[in-house]
C-alpha cells in the first residue's frame, strides 16, 4: 500500500515498504570498491610511455581530443584568430580528454598551457612537469612538446608562437564567471558532452552514488560531521575521484545554512550528504539524507516538496526549452505547497561539466537547453534537500547520479512516473 501527495500535474506515491537490498551474487568491482567492501582497484590506470599508442582507451582518448580540435578550428574561423591559449585547469582538462594537469587538486589553473591553431596543437610546460605531463597525461594524443625553464615566463614561450597575431585565451577575469549572461565563447565549445564525455559522466555519477549509499549504511550514530565526510572522502579518492565539494549536514543544520561545511557536530537523528566529484577532468554532483528511526513528519514533508519540485525541473529540462521555463515549472509546485519563497534561500541548480558551476541556472536565464548538455537540480526545503546530475538528450533526460542501493519513491509528472531517492531509515 503506498500513500501518495498531489501537486496539480505531480505527485509522489512512497512505498510503506522500501526494497534497498541487493543480490548478493552480482559481482561487481565497482560496486565492491565504492560501496560496503574495497576489496578491488579500480583506479585510472597509469599509462606506459613506452607502449605504442594503439590501445583501444588511448584510441578513443585521441579521437575525442580531435573533436575538441574541430571545435577550436571553427571557433577560429568564427572569430577571425590564428589560434587560442588555455591555461585554466577545467579547459586543460577539456580539451586533453581528461588530463589531470591543475596546479593543486583545487586549482582553477593548470600547470601547463596549451597553445592550438588551424594545424598543431602543443603544451608548454617547464622542465619540472613535462615528462610526466607527456608520458602519463597526453602520450599518443598528438602534442608537441615546448619545453622551457622553470625560472622562464611561460608567456614568453607564447609570445615566440603568437607571432603577434590574433590569439585567443581562458585566462580573462570574466571568461569562466558562472553568473555571466552572455555565455563566454570559449566555454561554449565544451558545453555539449561527446559520446566519450557521456560515458565517463555516467561512470563516475554511478561511482559517486555508490560511495554516498555507502556511506550513509555505515557509519555510527554519533560520529562527527568531519568523520563521515572523511569516509566518504576515503571511498572516493581510492576510485580516482576528486571530492571538489563534500558537505555533511546533521539535523537541522541544513536549514539554518544551506551550504553548511562539515564540523564537529555529532549526528544524532539524521545526515545530509551533499558531494561534488571529480574524475577526467569532469564533475557530477548528488545529495542522499539518512535518519536514524523515523523521520518526524516535518521532515517528511519538506523532502517530499523537495523531491517534487527536483521531479519537476529535471522533466521540464528538455532541449530546445528556456532555463526560464524549466525554472517556472518548479515555482509552480513550491507555490502550491504553500513555499513560496524557498527557491530565493538556496541556488537551485547549475550547468556543469569541466567545472562544477559552468553555468548558475536563475529564473531570469534565457539560456537554450541543448542536447548533451549536463546539469544539476538540488533544491531544497528547510532541511531537506533533493540533488541529482542529468545529461538531457533529444529522448528526455538521464539521471547519471541515479539511486543504486537506496529507497526510492515514485513521482508523476504530467502523468510520467519518475524514481526519486528517497530517505534511507537506519
Amino acid at each position: 500500500m503506498a500513500t501518495g501527495i498531489h501537486a496539480g500535474d505531480v505527485m509522489i506515491d512512497i512505498p510503506e515498504e522500501l526494497d534497498y537490498t541487493i543480490s548478493p551474487e552480482v559481482i561487481d568491482p565497482v560496486l565492491q570498491t565504492a560501496a560496503d567492501r574495497p576489496a578491488l582497484d579500480t583506479l585510472p590506470s597509469t599509462p606506459d610511455p613506452a607502449a605504442d599508442h594503439e590501445s583501444p582507451e588511448l584510441v578513443r582518448r585521441r579521437q575525442d581530443v580531435e573533436l575538441k580540435h574541430d571545435r577550436i578550428r571553427a571557433y577560429l574561423d568564427a572569430t577571425d584568430q590564428e589560434a587560442v591559449v588555455l591555461g585554466r585547469s577545467d579547459s586543460v582538462s577539456w580539451f586533453s580528454s581528461g588530463g589531470e594537469l591543475g596546479q593543486g587538486l583545487g586549482s582553477d589553473l593548470s600547470c601547463v598551457l596549451l597553445f592550438i591553431n588551424r594545424t598543431s596543437r602543443a603544451v608548454i610546460s617547464d622542465n619540472v612537469q613535462s615528462s610526466r605531463v607527456f608520458e602519463e597525461e597526453l602520450a599518443g594524443l598528438g602534442f608537441q612538446l615546448k619545453e622551457r625553464p622553470w625560472y622562464n615566463d611561460p608567456f614568453r614561450t607564447v609570445a615566440e608562437l603568437c607571432h603577434n597575431r590574433r590569439v585567443g585565451c581562458d585566462l580573462g577575469g570574466a571568461e569562466s564567471h558562472p553568473w555571466r549572461k552572455e555565455p563566454s565563447p570559449l566555454k561554449e565549445l565544451r558545453k555539449c558532452l561527446t559520446p566519450l564525455e557521456r560515458q565517463r559522466l555516467r561512470e563516475l555519477g554511478r561511482t559517486l552514488s555508490l560511495a554516498v549509499e555507502a556511506t550513509c549504511r555505515n557509519f555510527d550514530r554519533g560520529e562527527r560531521e568531519a568523520d563521515v565526510a572523511g569516509h566518504l572522502a576515503h571511498r572516493l579518492l581510492r576510485e580516482g575521484v576528486t571530492p571538489v565539494s563534500l558537505r555533511v549536514a546533521s539535523d537541522d543544520r541544513l536549514e539554518r545554512y544551506r551550504e553548511a561545511t562539515s564540523r564537529a557536530g555529532p549526528i544524532e537523528r539524521r545526515a545530509t550528504i551533499a558531494v561534488t566529484g571529480r574524475r577526467f577532468g569532469l564533475c557530477a554532483s548528488v545529495t542522499r539524507t539518512v535518519c536514524f528511526g523515523q523521520p518526524d513528519a516535518d521532515f517528511s514533508r519538506d523532502q517530499n516538496l523537495a523531491t517534487m519540485v527536483g521531479a519537476t525541473y529535471i522533466f521540464f529540462s528538455r532541449p530546445g526549452q528556456t532555463v526560464a521555463d524549466a525554472f517556472r515549472r518548479g515555482k509552480r509546485i513550491f507555490e502550491k505547497f504553500n513555499a513560496p519563497h524557498e527557491w530565493m534561500l538556496d541556488y537551485q541548480g547549475v550547468v556543469l561539466g569541466y567545472s562544477p558551476r559552468e553555468m548558475i541556472l536563475t529564473p531570469d536565464s534565457e539560456a537554450i537547453l541543448e542536447p548533451n548538455m549536463a546539469l544539476c537540480w538540488s533544491p531544497s526545503v528547510r532541511s531537506a534537500r533533493s540533488e541529482d546530475t542529468i545529461v538531457i538528450d533529444s529522448r528526455g533526460y538521464e539521471v547519471v547520479t541515479a539511486a543504486q542501493n537506496w529507497p526510492q519513491v515514485e513521482v508523476s509528472v504530467k502523468g510520467y512516473a519518475m524514481m526519486r531517492p528517497g530517505v534511507l531509515i537506519r
